[in-house]
């Protein structure tokens, strides 16, 4: 039976994530009467810590690294007491592909400088600009692949101007892969929660939003809000089926359908030594920091090893491939994700110490992969329209 007992507030915050949460911190700050109502039974959305059970520890299963012009998030890592210490990768380390096993650095960084130039006024297809721009079978490979898990999405279905948009207002230089928190991200996720503790109701999906004569009125299955503003702080295609008032969906039905989930299964393991610091690539020894899948469209693994910490890999399997393994049973994907391994680093890398893995395709609440992204033909700029 529905309990519509109404209750009224300033600010209500749809998704207790990070985004959420931070919201709701500003909002405690300046005295604002307001509320978070979070569809799951935990905090955080993709930011989300594993303990290991077996030995001393812990894995991210969700977000992990950032770099320091991300400066927001490197103070509310240092606020909940941690520090941010450096991803252990030397400026001599190459990313390196499978097959021909060849530095692929300098070859995505060509490719990424030219590839948005001169975008036509018509949308086209992401892979379409691969076809016209990148005449080399094999590199046309290693940028699908590094697309397909940078984006978490088949560049066939993705807006070329969508990307330029973005890539246009992302102002650091550095890549996002360059530090790390001291410590567990749930630490961070806790000491934001703390702030709004008596504020948050869990396990509380939001059904509707309704624009009202004073304001909003939010309703889940059971509960009935009102309010004078709202913050959806859920990706856009979970807010996508949400059911809105004709006026709030005739503003933003085409701007929210414009986005397609990402797919993305994260596995990370742990080892006694790091053998992938001493590699042959084109004949000499070098310290590898990634590889890149050309046959295996959307699959790359990173040293993901804090200085001083203990070495580990972390591979990212994106786009099509996630969802096909996503349906498989773990030890499937487990299986699928080590002989990847093997085929470039042989059966040491079956000797791993610990690991763990997570699966972020269709969650209805927190979406899939990285984030979601404008599909081909949807609104490129549907982020601020």
């Amino acid at each position: 039976m529905q309990d519509f007992n109404k209750q009224h507030y300033d600010v209500i915050i749809v998704g207790a994530g990070l985004a959420g949460l931070s919201a709701a911190k500003i909002l405690k700050e300046k005295g604002i009467n307001y509320k978070v109502i979070e569809a799951n039974s935990r905090p955080g959305g993709k930011v989300f810590s594993s303990y290991s059970t077996e030995r001393p520890g812990y894995f991210e299963l969700g977000a992990q690294f950032l770099n320091k012009d991300m400066t927001e998030m490197v103070e509310l890592i240092k606020r909940s007491g941690m520090e941010i210490l450096e991803t252990d990768v030397t400026e001599d380390a190459v990313e390196i592909d499978e097959i021909k096993k060849i530095s692929v650095d300098s070859i995505i960084e060509e490719v990424e400088k030219d590839l948005f130039i001169q975008i036509d006024q018509k949308d086209e297809r992401l892979f379409e600009l691969y076809k016209k721009r990148i005449k080399d079978n094999h590199i046309q490979k290693i940028i699908s692949s590094y697309h397909s898990e940078l984006f978490n999405i088949n560049p066939k279905n993705l807006s070329s101007k969508a990307l330029l948009d973005a890539k246009e207002k992302y102002l650091s230089t550095q890549s996002d892969l360059t530090h790390q928190a001291s410590g567990p991200l749930n630490h961070l996720v806790l000491s934001l929660e703390k702030i709004s503790k008596d504020k948050i109701v869990y396990d509380e999906p939001v059904n509707e939003v309704l624009e009202t004569e004073k304001g909003y009125k939010i309703r889940s299955v059971n509960h009935e809000y009102t309010s004078d503003a709202v913050i959806l702080a859920i990706p856009p295609t979970a807010a996508s089926r949400l059911t809105y008032s004709p006026n709030l969906n005739h503003h933003f039905e085409k701007a929210l359908y414009s986005y397609s989930d990402g797919a993305i299964i994260k596995m990370t393991w742990a080892y006694k030594k790091p053998f992938w610091h001493e590699y042959v690539v084109e004949g000499e020894l070098k310290r590898l920091k990634g590889v890149i899948y050309t046959e295996s469209q959307g699959v790359s693994v990173i040293d993901s090893s804090k200085v001083g910490d203990e070495s580990r890999l972390t591979m990212f399997i994106g786009a099509d491939i996630a969802k096909r393994l996503a349906m498989k049973s773990k030890a499937q994907r487990i299986e699928y994700a080590l002989e990847r391994l093997h085929d470039v680093f042989g059966e040491v890398a079956r000797n791993y110490l610990d690991m763990e893995e997570c699966v972020w395709v269709n969650d209805p609440y927190c979406g899939g992969g990285y984030s979601a992204k404008v599909h081909f033909n949807g609104l490129y700029n549907a982020a601020t329209s």
